[in-house]
């Protein structure tokens, strides 16, 4: 297997994270300084035991250290705050076969360095527009949304171009790699000519597409118009199919609040999982909302190995999720955070 040398913050963290779940050897350039709590969702020892498992973790500032980590390494994976950040670490001499940075403007252009924290990345990028309600402050995405997508890009572009052949260095931009994935805004955008706003938990084009509060919980619904007959008898409303109000999805937009009566009143007295079997015998899109003791315990991601216990070098464990994906027929790796080496 090639050999990884992962250097910078979560994005180039969740890339090696990638590659340590592949089987890969990673060895990590931990900070000079470990980060604080203000830098992530989560406290840094969480970050360590998702993001760091299995990986040979070195902390150091010496360049020539570095430099020589790096000429030993197939794929550098490298994060920093601006382009210029980049080209100080040296990576332009490495002689690695694949050297990916990861920045949140790219190498080039007017704002190569600009800094950005992710939630001003989300805001650049169209996400920020999107979160929240109607005539309320916008919000932001929870977790580090930017930059595991961003180590998620790094992972595939630099398998890619090692079944490429030829050195390759690739220049990844956060932004770029957020506007790449708003769908629904350039589609709607580019192809509608409509801007979409922020309407909570409400889709606004598709109606009903809403968060819906039941005997025990919540349900979302996600009503197209392919699937409006069978809803009226998912809630036992037939008379809607008749309603002038509702004939057709535009008219249901405009009357998006008396519908969204309608189905309230439906659903309020019912559980969960009486919604969903009534949704499994209508065969209609629902997806109940789970706590996240129901998500622990679910039997479909037990089944498929998707919590890991993971061991600190203080011997504690605690579940962590793996990626979404394994080697199809071989057993997930054990993992194990080492103690942090001093070069």
């Amino acid at each position: 297997m090639d050999r990884v040398l992962e250097i910078g913050g979560y994005a180039a963290g969740f890339c090696g994270r990638l590659f340590v779940q592949s089987g890969y050897e990673v060895v990590r350039i931990e900070p000079p300084e470990p980060q604080s709590a203000t830098t992530s969702w989560v406290s840094p020892d969480a970050m360590d035991l998702y993001l760091h498992p299995n990986k040979r973790r070195v902390r150091t500032s010496d360049a020539g250290l570095i430099a020589a980590l790096a000429d030993q390494a197939d794929i550098v994976v490298a994060q920093a705050p601006s382009a210029d950040a980049i080209e100080d670490l040296g990576i332009d001499q490495w002689r690695s076969t694949v050297k990916v940075a990861i920045t949140p403007f790219g190498r080039t252009g007017p704002k190569r360095n600009w800094n950005a924290a992710s939630s001003v990345v989300l805001a650049m990028g169209g996400y920020t527009n999107l979160m929240g309600d109607q005539q309320r402050a916008p919000l932001t995405l929870p977790g580090h949304y930017p930059e595991f997508q961003s180590g998620t890009y790094a992972y595939i572009a630099a398998q890619a171009a090692r079944i490429d052949g030829p050195t390759r260095a690739i220049d990844i931009g956060m932004l770029e790699v957020v506007m790449s994935l708003s769908q629904f805004t350039t589609v709607m955008w580019h192809c509608a000519g409509k801007v979409r706003s922020r309407h909570g938990s409400d889709f606004w084009w598709v109606v009903p597409t809403n968060l819906f509060r039941c005997a025990d919980g919540w349900v979302y619904l996600n009503i197209v118009p392919t699937f409006w007959d069978p809803f009226a008898m998912f809630i036992e409303r037939p008379e809607i199919l008749l309603d002038e109000r509702f004939m057709t999805n535009d008219l249901r937009m405009t009357n998006r609040d008396a519908l969204h009566a309608i189905i309230d009143e439906a659903l309020a007295p019912l559980t969960r999982s009486e919604i969903q079997q009534r949704a499994t015998d209508a065969r209609i899109p629902l997806g109940a909302v789970l706590t996240l003791d129901d998500v622990l315990a679910d039997p479909h991601l037990n089944g498929r190995g998707v919590f890991q216990d993971v061991t600190g070098p203080d011997g504690e464990s605690v579940r962590s999720p793996r990626p979404a994906w394994h080697i199809h027929g071989e057993p997930a790796p054990q993992l194990t955070l080492t103690e942090i080496e001093r070069g």
